[in-house]
């Protein structure tokens, strides 16, 4: 008889959970359908005059304007998509994880706070629906800080873990119910999403090399990389709304806001995908040839722009001593390097990679019938097992070989 799994909820407790996260779910739904509609009726703030108090994630009257004078696409439209395609996609996952995981009480504490991130961003001018939305969204925090401790075998690893994260998700947990509208809420979710952060990864890495099995292994990949897709947006939007903020319309805070209504959805449906290929365990290979081909385009990215501006500047500077002015020829002449640049380069990057973090590329039928003509023709026995130790390190890459041969001299008589 099958051992159950140790995530695995039995009668009664199965039909409750599914009970609870019914209510739930219902909850979130209605509450995300009344604040879109709310949105859609609710005019722009004005954020230029000194005593407005407008938050630095919103687009404001101003920044509207700004992008209708210069002629480019309405921003309220395409942040309103972007928001609404983001939390939806992450909605949807937790409906999915629900329906094919609902036995399963760790997929459940992931679908419940996947559902939960419908309601960010919302608001009510009927003050009555505030302390729900602070309930909900104070749940939804509750079932996703403990995650990355326990996910994905249901136990903490190490075990000490738990005195620090269980503390840490009740006082996250306070601190989103009860004082997100004050202002000292955004520099303490800030230190304890730092704190968070650390424990997590210090916990992921600890199971991932000293617990996890090859299934598991795969399945944190898909987590942290769905984790990693997120913290781009934060940091991009937490970095230009520091740059830029609302008090200042700008064209570049105008380009920025495009761009993250272009980013956040891309991000945070990555974000789900790679949450629904770990719970549901469907292609989790196929996470390492997502990571190499993220650390070819990253790596060749990042070089082709700096030769590009390298050789504008250098270009520009050589120029400057003829003509004054600048030339189109140096920008055309850095676009031609670059395109010539580019196949050689990804190669040489593709080939270090895969020498430095995988095995490297072989024909195996190719290797194979090479070492069978040597086997049929050496006669050296050192010489054979000199090709023997080439053929284990290229295609297997041991640390250290070594080859163990029988001495059948004492058995002759």
């Amino acid at each position: 008889m099958n051992k159950p799994s140790p995530i695995t909820l039995r009668p009664p407790w199965v039909h409750l959970a599914r009970l609870a996260w019914l209510v739930m779910a219902a909850a979130c739904l209605t509450l995300f359908t009344l604040s879109t509609l709310e949105t859609l009726r609710t005019p722009l703030p004005s954020c230029t005059a000194s005593e407005a108090t407008c938050l630095t994630i919103i687009i404001s009257r101003e920044d509207a304007e700004l992008a209708a004078a210069l002629g480019w696409p309405p921003l309220l439209p395409l942040a309103f998509a972007s928001s609404l395609i983001a939390r939806l996609s992450l909605a949807v996952v937790g409906l999915l994880i629900f329906w094919r995981k609902s036995e399963d009480w760790l997929a459940l504490m992931m679908s419940g706070a996947l559902l939960a991130v419908l309601l960010e961003g919302a608001h009510f001018s009927n003050e009555a629906l505030t302390p729900l939305l602070s309930v909900l969204f104070g749940i939804g925090t509750a079932l996703f800080i403990p995650l990355p401790f326990i996910f994905p075998s249901g136990r903490f690893e190490p075990g000490w873990v738990r005195w620090p994260a269980i503390p840490l998700t009740l006082i996250y947990t306070v601190v989103v119910t009860a004082f997100i509208a004050t202002p000292y809420y955004a520099s303490t979710a800030a230190a304890l999403t730092i704190l968070w952060a650390v424990l997590s990864a210090y916990a992921m890495s600890y199971r991932y090399f000293r617990v996890s099995n090859a299934v598991e292994r795969q399945q944190i990949k898909w987590v942290l990389l769905g984790i990693a897709a997120t913290f781009i947006v934060g940091i991009y939007y937490s970095t230009f709304t520091a740059l830029y903020p609302t008090s200042q319309p700008s064209v570049e805070r105008v380009i920025g806001l495009m761009i993250n209504g272009l980013l956040y959805p891309v991000c945070y449906g990555f974000f789900a995908f790679s949450f629904i290929v770990a719970i549901l365990r469907y292609r989790l290979w196929d996470i390492d040839l997502i990571i190499r081909r993220t650390l070819q385009y990253s790596v060749l990215s990042g070089l082709l722009g700096l030769t590009y501006f390298g050789l504008v500047i250098i270009l520009q500077n050589l120029l400057s001593v003829v003509n004054s002015q600048p030339s189109e020829f140096v920008t055309v002449l850095s676009t031609l390097a670059i395109a010539a640049l580019f196949f050689p380069l990804r190669n040489r990057v593709q080939e270090f990679i895969d020498k430095r973090f995988y095995r490297k590329k072989y024909d195996a039928q190719k290797v194979i019938a090479d070492f069978a003509a040597t086997c049929r023709d050496e006669t050296d026995l050192d010489k054979l097992v000199a090709r023997l130790e080439e053929v284990i390190d290229e295609t297997l890459q041991p640390e250290k070989v070594s080859v163990w041969i029988k001495d059948n001299s004492a058995l002759k008589r």
